[in-house]
């Protein structure tokens, strides 16, 4: 194992207090704030941690021309393509969902559903382990209690039956006479966020697509047709967590 840098070091580091905090939230009893505060962290503790993997496989982490650090979205497509990290398509679309929530988060405001929301929080603990043990051979439990997990309350659901029931959820707020658009407006940027699972240029969410989906949802489209990204994914539930 090649010997760390200093900045090696306080990158993962920052990732895993950023991790903690994130799921420390997640689990926390305070609402107000909760889904910002787990968003916001959980993201940048893996934009922290994509770098700090760059930095020890001596790639590029700084533009040549703005001389700043690259944005998480250049650290994922360096990371897909350097030899012993080689991050699938899938966990790309794990990091790019939790950055397009956590920038309609951060810059408006979106409503995540519970069920949503810990389906994503488990997936970034799972990968977060995953390419600690790809790239550095630890192990998250070597940094973390292995009680440190997102728990909830529900039992966890697939992602097809939750965007199922979010769909559902939507098209009821729009119905005429609810007035209750803005929560559905937040819910739509919530699932135009998920589809980046499958297209890494579904990370940029505009309000011009959340009119379009709450069009479509209005003339009573089915959720293949307005959300054609989302159609025949699933998830995994299982998993045993930190060990």
């Amino acid at each position: 194992m090649p010997r760390e840098s200093y900045n090696v070091r306080v990158l993962r580091t920052k990732a895993l207090a950023s991790l903690r905090t994130g799921i420390t939230a997640f689990n926390g009893l305070d609402s107000d704030g909760r889904v910002t505060i787990v968003l916001l962290c959980v993201q940048h503790s893996f934009e922290m941690l994509l770098k700090a993997i760059l930095d020890f496989k001596k790639a590029r982490v700084f533009d040549k021309k703005s001389q700043k650090s690259i944005s998480l979205e250049n650290a994922i497509r360096l990371c897909q393509q350097l030899d012993g990290v080689q991050l699938t398509d899938e966990e790309a679309g794990t990091i790019r969902v939790l950055d397009s929530l956590r920038d309609a988060e951060q810059h408006w405001h979106v409503v995540v559903d519970e069920g949503l929301l810990y389906l994503n929080v488990r997936a970034a603990v799972t990968l977060f382990d995953t390419l600690l043990r790809r790239v550095f051979d630890e192990r998250l439990a070597d940094h973390l209690p292995s009680r440190v997990l997102p728990i909830s309350s529900e039992p966890p659901q697939s992602l097809d039956l939750l965007v199922d029931r979010e769909f559902e959820r939507i098209a009821e707020l729009l119905k005429p006479g609810r007035r209750a658009s803005a929560e559905a407006m937040g819910r739509i940027r919530s699932l135009l966020a998920t589809e980046a699972l499958a297209d890494p240029d579904a990370a940029e969410i505009s309000e011009a697509d959340v009119r379009r989906v709450a069009r479509g949802i209005r003339e009573g489209k089915e959720r293949q047709q307005v959300f054609p990204k989302l159609t025949g994914f699933s998830s995994d539930v299982q998993g045993a967590g930190l060990t």
